[in-house]
């Protein structure tokens, strides 16, 4: 075993007990606590999401219980499936050397940002990772063996089973049949798969399995396609004059790292291999192409999310270890990726670190301190037992929910979230509620819905004698829903 490895091996560990750190020193983050919430009420789709997160948590919590650790369980299986699949590609790509590629993948991948802290916390992102990861090594396989004469179908439509569970985790892995489309169709090599039947039939397969969410839209109105598509492609006026785009690309270099962006521009220049290696390297330019650039569009008119593109990232990672190169840029990356780790972890177990330089970090910020207020608000239920519980937002919401191990919760916001399809309104009129609200999302538009609105406490968070935020638990008397 070389020096090199044996240092890789040590930057993976440091990075998983990071990981590890993390789970047990931060409690379900707001977004993590809606998830599970889903989990809860089992359905065949959701507003915000597809459904398969919600089912996997649903069988988790019936597995395992309701404990501190539940939440991000799937996260370890998520990220063993994805190394399970870099030693194939080892094998594959480097069968000489296969521990070499395996530590410097491992390296390079939980050394990118993105990649370490989305496996890392139970977002969605987890599991479409894996998913997306396993079914392009599947579809890899079929056209490795397609283009050497071999007609075996069983790798194609693991690859579309995959691919179709990777949708109903999020939308934007649709883009990842794109890129197998985009794959297909620029190669001469491949064309003839173009009057193959089974391509067909793996395609339907693939959107055959998208209709628990068909059905779900159809019954709500197309809720959730009309979010996507209409709601958030809004404000179009403003966004080239924050430019949105320009920030989209920043946002890039950081959470790839400024180094593995700088890799980027040597994939068109690089070695030109064979065999399988080469197809990776297709699928590098096919789904980060594809994604890139339609995001590229989006950010024309919406601010767009750093994990929005994440089909883009993943289809980097097969080849990435030939452009970062052994030296330099590859130890650089590292480092970054090392530094940006650490510096997360503390952000989300220690203290909101952008709270000591700048504006208050009101997201981070309202990720602590829910203990303190589950104890405040589990006495003030005891002084109003007939009050119904709720929040000025959906994470505050499930975040209470989730410490008071019940999903009897709703949210008061102006925004549509689940709860809005959750909660029977007309059903509560009339009675009295416990409503935690915050300075990001104060209690305003909740007054409006009571006839009185009383503020019972303010519970203040604090970490190393340092103010983290403030919480305030109002009671509302005799609702009288207008939403």
């Amino acid at each position: 075993m070389t020096r090199s490895i044996r240092i890789m091996q040590g930057v993976v560990a440091v990075l998983i007990v990071l990981k590890l750190w993390f789970d047990i020193a931060t409690p379900p983050m707001g977004d993590e606590s809606y998830y599970w919430m889903w989990g809860q009420r089992l359905e065949l789709s959701y507003f915000d999401h597809p459904p398969l997160h919600a089912w996997l948590l649903w069988l988790t919590e019936k597995l395992v219980g309701w404990h501190w650790w539940s939440v991000r369980a799937l996260t370890w299986f998520c990220l063993g499936t994805t190394l399970a699949v870099f030693w194939s590609w080892a094998r594959r790509i480097m069968p000489e050397n296969p521990q070499d590629y395996f530590w410097r993948t491992t390296t390079l991948y939980l050394a990118t940002p993105i990649f370490w802290l989305m496996s890392t916390i139970a977002f969605n992102d987890y599991l479409l990772i894996a998913m997306a990861i396993v079914s392009a090594h599947f579809f890899l396989v079929f056209l490795t063996e397609w283009e050497a004469g071999i007609r075996r179908h069983i790798p194609l439509y693991l690859a579309a089973l995959f691919l179709g569970l990777a949708v109903l985790t999020k939308y934007n892995g649709a883009l990842l049949g794109l890129a197998f489309a985009a794959m297909v169709l620029s190669s001469r090599a491949t064309w003839p798969l173009l009057r193959n039947p089974h391509l067909y039939a793996a395609g339907l397969l693939s959107v055959a399995m998208q209709a628990p969410v068909l059905w779900w839209n159809l019954t709500e109105g197309m809720a959730s396609f009309n979010f996507h598509l209409g709601t958030r492609l809004t404000g179009s006026t403003a966004s080239l004059a924050y430019g949105y785009p320009l920030v989209y690309l920043a946002n890039m270099a950081l959470v790839l790292s400024p180094f593995l962006f700088i890799a980027l521009f040597r994939y068109p220049f690089g070695p030109k291999p064979t065999g399988f290696e080469a197809n990776g390297r297709r699928f590098a330019f096919a789904g980060f192409g594809v994604s890139t650039l339609v995001f590229l569009a989006v950010s024309f008119f919406v601010y767009v999310f750093f994990y929005w593109n994440i089909i883009g990232y993943i289809a980097l990672i097969p080849v990435a270890f030939r452009y970062l190169g052994k030296r330099w840029l590859f130890w650089l990356h590292t480092a970054f990726g090392l530094a940006m780790a650490i510096i997360l972890t503390a952000n989300f177990t220690l203290y909101p670190l952008a709270n000591l330089v700048g504006p208050k970090d009101w997201g981070t910020s309202a990720n602590f301190g829910w203990d303190e207020l589950a104890v405040a608000v589990s006495q003030e239920q005891a002084a109003h037992p007939d009050a119904f519980l709720g929040a000025t937002r959906y994470t505050y919401a499930a975040q209470i929910g989730y410490k008071l191990r019940t999903s009897d919760v709703t949210s008061f916001n102006t925004l549509t979230d689940q709860y809005d399809f959750w909660t029977d309104r007309q059903a509560l009129a009339g009675r009295d509620a416990l409503i935690i609200a915050d300075g990001a999302w104060p209690i305003g538009f909740a007054q409006t819905q009571f006839a009185n609105m009383t503020l019972l406490r303010t519970v203040t968070i604090s970490r190393f004698d340092q103010p983290v935020t403030d919480y305030e638990i109002w009671l509302g008397e005799s609702y009288r829903p207008t939403e």
